[in-house]
């Protein structure tokens, strides 16, 4: 293998005298100790190979920052915390194989190393190989009882309304065409532009009234107009076009605002209703709703639904939802996250598989995605445990009373049979079995478990 600017610890045997001190000071062993027992060679060289330049200055051991990132989040620590641990604690220096005197690493690092695990799908590829060694480790089983529940991902943004939208997306556009194309950017702004987007759109207060507000929207509108025009000109330089704030520049107008009969910029209406995939296939309840296939209503000239709708800049693929829990109503601006782990009796519950999708997406339709990336992973559960939202045409039934698949009378999905009781006057419980040639047998349960809560690790930036 071509050496890389990575350090490299693979195989590096603990020192003696930290395994005395280790082992005198906890005779049982901790956590971090039997990850090295019985996890040695959890991650390896290999495994970060492609994640460095082949030249440069060697830095960190990324074996060594798996690891500390994954005892950081089994303990819950922020970055400085485990950095302390590194330096101080038994354990950890057992774990990691490090010597007692080893004066360890700045915190900076592990932040540094988790931009690196969010390039492109590492993250799951590096989830995917810990999966694999726990499983040959013994600790995972591939045949035996999952469960998959969802949770709300928050984006690491301030919540705008359209207003601060508008403004803050130009903003963002200029400061890049500013870094690329200053020269050309000069002859197309007046001096008080910058008063206007010199700054983040949060320390300034947004005219007050409707009407008010309305004209300043407008002309905040006019001035990203007069930059479209002038980047798709066939004068303006064609790299200007591709820098992705541009690209979300074109699409926020686009949603935002519309030209009426006489080409007059306007300002569109707010949507009047949420995005629900049962709504897609019918038509408008009244005048002013958006169309079934999420375009804006030409009549009312109305934003998208959420699943369309860009709500802000520097995350251009978060998108706002709402749901119903036991809590009262949340809503969010981000994602929505899958997690699915495994929950034998006899073996450690462990998150095998995480799938994110758009905030707006419902549970059930990410269900079949989930049962296809579990196959490739080699998962075949016996038994796969959802709450209500993965399956449809819910009817409830007392606990336990479950009989033999039977086809259901109402109105499942394609390939599915539902778990029906022997009396037809009871209606089926919560439960279905999905028969498919990737997933064959697997019994898809609900209502029988606890809801995932957010991690620390989802929400951080």
């Amino acid at each position: 293998m071509a050496a890389v600017a990575m350090g490299s610890v693979s195989g590096r045997v603990i020192p003696p005298l930290t395994v005395r001190m280790a082992r005198a000071s906890n005779p049982r062993g901790t956590a971090a100790m039997w990850v090295r027992d019985r996890l040695d060679g959890l991650f390896t060289d290999a495994d970060f190979a492609d994640w460095y330049p082949a030249d440069g200055r060697r830095g960190m051991s990324p074996v060594q920052l798996a690891l500390v990132s994954v005892l950081q989040y089994a303990e819950n620590l922020t970055d400085r915390q485990a950095a302390d641990a590194v330096r101080c604690r038994l354990d950890w220096k057992y774990c990691l194989g490090l010597e007692l005197d080893d004066p360890g690493f700045d915190f900076t690092v592990l932040s540094e190393f988790r931009g690196r695990v969010a390039e492109g799908d590492r993250a799951d590829r590096l989830l995917a190989l810990v999966v694999d060694r726990l499983a040959d480790a013994g600790l995972v089983k591939r045949r035996g009882r999952i469960r998959t529940d969802s949770t709300h991902v928050l984006a690491a943004v301030r919540r705008l309304n359209r207003g601060e939208l508008v403004a803050e997306t130009l903003r963002c556009a200029l400061e890049d065409l500013a870094l690329q194309g200053e020269e050309w950017l000069a002859a197309l702004v007046t001096a008080d532009w910058a008063d206007r987007y010199g700054r983040p759109v949060r320390y300034d207060r947004l005219p007050r009234g409707g009407d008010a507000l309305i004209a300043w929207v407008l002309r905040v509108g006019e001035d990203g107009m007069h930059i479209l025009h002038a980047v798709y000109h066939d004068d303006a330089p064609p790299d200007l076009r591709e820098l992705r704030s541009v690209q979300v520049l074109r699409q926020v107008w686009v949603q935002q605002y519309w030209h009426d009969d006489a080409g007059q910029l306007c300002w569109r209406a707010a949507k009047s209703t949420r995005d629900r995939a049962s709504r897609r296939a019918t038509g408008k309840r009244n005048t002013g709703k958006t169309s079934a296939d999420g375009r804006p209503d030409p009549a009312s000239a109305r934003v998208p639904w959420s699943t369309m709708e860009i709500v802000t800049p520097h995350d251009p693929e978060a998108r706002y939802s709402q749901k119903v829990t036991a809590a009262g109503q949340r809503d969010w601006t981000g994602y929505r996250d899958h997690q699915t782990e495994t929950c034998d009796e006899t073996s450690p519950n462990v998150i095998v598989q995480v799938v994110t999708r758009p905030a707006p997406q419902q549970d059930i339709d990410a269900l079949d995605d989930i049962h296809h990336q579990l196959t490739r992973q080699g998962f075949q559960p016996l038994e796969h445990v959802v709450d209500g939202g993965y399956v449809e045409d819910r009817r409830q039934l007392p606990p336990g009373d479950l009989r033999e698949a039977v086809d259901h009378p109402g109105r499942p999905r394609t390939g599915r049979r539902f778990i029906a009781p022997d009396r037809p006057d009871v209606p089926s419980p919560e439960s279905s079995v999905l028969h498919s040639p990737q997933t064959q047998g697997v019994q898809v349960r609900s209502g029988d478990h606890p809801t995932l809560t957010p991690t620390p690790a989802m929400t951080a930036t």
